[in-house]
């Protein structure tokens, strides 16, 4: 989900995860404090599976630790260009925070349980595939 801010601040991808059986994830999410983190950073990436484009977020914890990957194949055009536009900042947002919230407006105000960190590179990969598809 995109969550578009004002002025030069950079937008936020709030991605919802289900870390429901991932206490170690949950435990990290919880501890975040700062936005933008300073203990995480991310990079987004492509694959393929049976024939279609999946786009993927990879979570880094510096320094060593906490590595999670989130793959998605329904992705809009809006979100592919919001990749593309660095910086921006990453929301890892759980599940049963983001609860029935299905717009921007509604995730908002549930931001702050989510890790955010900030994305600084562009994804050559992410680039492919928006160049690929043509117009939606």
């Amino acid at each position: 989900m995109l969550h578009p801010r004002e002025g030069n601040k950079p937008s936020i991808i709030v991605l919802v995860v289900d870390d429901s059986d991932d206490d170690e994830l949950t435990g990290v999410i919880a501890r975040e404090d700062r936005v933008p983190s300073p203990n995480f950073g991310g990079v987004w990436g492509s694959g393929q599976a049976e024939g279609h484009w999946l786009v993927a977020f990879h979570l880094i914890q510096l320094g060593g630790g906490v590595e999670r990957q989130w793959f998605t194949s329904n992705i809009h055009r809006p979100l592919l260009e919001a990749v593309l536009d660095v910086p921006h900042l990453v929301g890892i947002l759980p599940e049963e925070i983001a609860g029935n919230a299905k717009t921007a407006e509604e995730i908002a105000p549930r931001l702050g349980g989510a890790l955010l960190l900030e994305v600084e590179d562009r994804s050559p990969q992410v680039a492919e595939i928006l160049a690929n598809r043509g117009e939606d």
